[in-house]
């Protein structure tokens, strides 16, 4: 004890005693922590001492002074300036304190409902939070998924410090059944609040391809469409050190393709090279060369769609054409421009409906069509796009913005005689004529019948019919005014004033008149045969002299 109460001096280091009379409470702390003995444990020393003591006086017969064996001094004399040590509590070095306890336990609780508070307030911000998306893509498109790029804008009422969110993983909807799943590896920052515009990059999973291909199916040809976002969100809030987390399900705006504005600019056959087959003649099936113009004013980007094989139907759903792109494509947002080829295919069973429709392309009318989305090599979007339709229009072939005509001239070859004598009698007229034709398409064709109707001022005045031609005509592609060395029947069943007006004007020098005709011409091009209308005015009709 000397040299504790020495070191003490020289340290300036206070005894728990004095300790004890500045503050209980660093008493005990220096007694719990640095085991400072106290002064209770000092007086079980001295009564354990006083005994011993009185024990030795009594042996020695006499009656020795208490020695407070601390101080070295009697025990009797008086001790000066040192006051009795206040009773002290001292907890062990495990146990809590009540004060400790009782503020551990209010700061977990205020942390939990300041936690509880921002959840509740993270959960109001995603339901009135406003998405909507400005593009979607779909990159390295694979058997049953893709990577996603979704950039969006994103309304937030404002919160006053910034948030993100982390570990999204989205179920994406469409018209309530879930198509696929969306899980973002990058934390997407919301700012905070007011409008931002954010990205968002992930994998994105189908799991259902039919109702991936009924939204597939909408957004080629809407204007606008509503997709389903469902799931968890865990927005990182700064005021915390954990995260807290939200249930985002939202009902987000897109801009469908409307059909994805296909237009037309050019459309061409021409002859194909020949097959050849062993053991029979090599047809000559004709190429289809179309360049088209797609407006895509969609959120969604169809990159990479990969090659394309595409079916060319007439708006009736007769299918005549199939075509593949030249190369890979990509449709962007915007304009983009896309090379076609292919051949003329159609179907024996159509061939009669599709006569009609070649006529009226060659009478520069429009025709309405569908193209038809057969297979893509990539295997997503041959899965979501098979079969969807996309409407165009066919411009109809023009010549000097004129629609295209196949007469141009018919010559008469009249007996006077023979004639005369028939209108005395008021009978037909049957004479001859040799017609004088252009070919306004870049094939070769190859005549076998023909059945014309002429009408002069608008009534019908006789016809040419030729149920088959002893020796068919052929005409080469884009022949001009060609006149075959073929003497057609004509039949003049007009009016005799009628008849008489029209060899008035033709008997004179360069007599000309002008005639209206309806055609039905049975050609082949290529390895097929059609039946063809046609109509041409303003037909020049002369004497061949």
């Amino acid at each position: 004890r000397a040299e504790i109460v020495k070191q003490e001096e020289e340290t300036g280091m206070e005894s728990g005693a004095d300790l004890a009379a500045v503050s209980p409470w660093r008493a005990g702390y220096w007694s719990s922590w640095l085991s400072i003995p106290e002064e209770e444990p000092y007086r079980e020393l001295e009564a354990q001492a006083g005994a011993s003591s009185g024990a030795d006086a009594s042996a020695a017969g006499g009656d020795a002074p208490a020695v407070d064996w601390r101080e070295g001094r009697d025990a009797a004399a008086p001790r000066e300036g040192v006051p009795p040590a206040p009773s002290v509590d001292r907890p062990g070095l495990l146990q809590w304190r009540p004060r400790a306890r009782h503020v551990f336990i209010g700061s977990f609780i205020c942390l939990a409902l300041v936690t509880i508070a921002f959840r509740m307030t993270a959960q109001q911000l995603v339901n009135a939070s406003e998405i909507t998306i400005e593009r979607f893509a779909l990159t390295r498109p694979m058997g049953d998924g893709a990577e996603a790029s979704i950039d969006a804008k994103l309304v937030l009422p404002r919160i006053g410090f910034g948030a993100a969110l982390r570990g999204t993983e989205l179920v994406l909807n469409y018209r309530d059944q879930p198509c696929g799943r969306l899980t973002a590896r990058e934390p997407i920052l919301l700012g905070d609040g007011g409008e931002a515009r954010f990205q968002l990059h992930g994998a994105l999973s189908v799991t259902e391809f039919g109702v991936f291909k009924q939204l597939a199916g909408e957004l080629l040809v809407a204007p606008n469409l509503t997709l389903g976002l469902r799931g968890g969100l865990t927005l990182g809030v700064p005021p915390l050190p954990l995260p807290v987390g939200a249930v985002l399900e939202r009902e987000v705006a897109m801009k469908g393709a409307s059909g994805l504005d296909v237009r037309i600019v050019h459309f061409s056959f021409r002859d194909g090279q020949p097959r050849e087959f062993p053991g029979r003649p090599s047809p000559l099936p004709l190429v289809l060369e179309i360049h088209v113009e797609v407006n895509n004013p969609s959120s969604f980007d169809f990159s990479p769609l990969g090659q394309l094989q595409l079916g060319i139907a007439s708006a009736s759903g007769l299918r005549f054409a199939m075509v593949r792109t030249d190369s890979n494509v990509d449709l962007p947002p915007g304009m983009s421009n896309l090379s076609l080829s292919g051949e003329l295919a159609v179907a024996d069973e159509d061939l009669e409906r599709f006569g009609p429709l070649l006529g009226d392309y060659i009478q520069g009318q429009e025709i309405p069509l569908q193209s038809i989305f057969l297979s893509s090599t990539e295997p997503l979007y041959h899965k979501a796009l098979g079969g969807i339709p996309i409407t165009a229009a066919l411009p109809g072939l023009l010549t000097n913005n004129q629609p295209a005509r196949i007469f141009e001239r018919v010559k008469l070859d009249i007996n006077a005689f023979e004639d005369a004598y028939s209108l005395a009698r008021r009978r037909d007229l049957h004479d001859y004529c040799y017609i004088e034709g252009t070919n306004p398409l870049n094939v070769s064709l190859t005549f076998y019948k023909i059945e014309v109707d002429i009408f002069y001022d608008g009534e019908w005045i006789g016809d040419v019919h030729v149920p088959w031609l002893d020796t068919p005509i052929n005409m080469s592609a884009y022949q001009q005014r060609y006149t075959p060395p073929v003497r057609f029947p004509v039949r003049l069943s007009a009016s005799t004033t009628t008849v008489l007006s029209m060899f008035e004007r033709l008997m004179l020098p360069n007599g000309l008149i002008y005639v209206d005709v309806a055609v039905n011409l049975t050609f082949s091009a290529g390895n097929q045969v059609y039946t063809m209308p046609h109509y041409d005015t303003g037909v020049e009709v002369s004497l061949h002299l």
